[in-house]
């Protein structure tokens, strides 16, 4: 990884995927809610993605990736995936899982390979935008790309 260099930053590069990353003027010593990253950057909620790690009954983990306005749909999200039901997965696991900071976390470039789920919404927009996998930084890119780039399916999760 190039000095100071994200692991989604290194996964775009390495990979080619189509993407811009920016820096979002909030405090990088701690979580910052998606709603506040929308709110300091000019990024219609609606377009500013969260990345949430959860946890199936059965023990599985996946990703499902939701617009900051709207709270995920877990029953939904249970039957897309074919689980009776799912919960957020808890913060230790989901650091150990994907690398990455609650609050900071990017569907691209985590330790192990999830599921990711993206809620259809995404492609009603040219671009959306994800994080980038540290605090204050984003990821614009095409819903199409993220969804090649992560090997994600689209779905009704919201």
């Amino acid at each position: 990884m190039a000095k100071g260099e994200t692991a989604a930053q290194r996964f775009v590069r390495l990979n080619g995927i189509a993407g811009t990353f920016r820096e979002i003027d909030v405090p990088k010593d701690r979580k910052t809610s998606a709603l506040d990253m929308a709110a300091a950057s000019g990024i219609d909620p609606a377009r500013l993605f969260k990345t949430l790690i959860v946890e199936t009954d059965e023990g599985k983990f996946a990703v499902a990736v939701v617009p900051s306005d709207r709270d995920l749909d877990r029953k939904a999200l249970a039957r897309t995936i074919g689980t009776k039901r799912i919960d957020l997965a808890p913060k230790d696991k989901a650091v150990k899982l994907t690398g990455y900071e609650m609050g900071a976390c990017s569907p691209l470039g985590q330790k192990k390979k999830l599921p990711v789920f993206i809620d259809e919404s995404a492609k009603a927009f040219e671009t959306i935008h994800v994080s980038g996998g540290g605090f204050g930084i984003e990821l614009e890119i095409a819903a199409a790309e993220l969804a090649k780039a992560a090997e994600g399916t689209f779905a009704a999760i919201c």
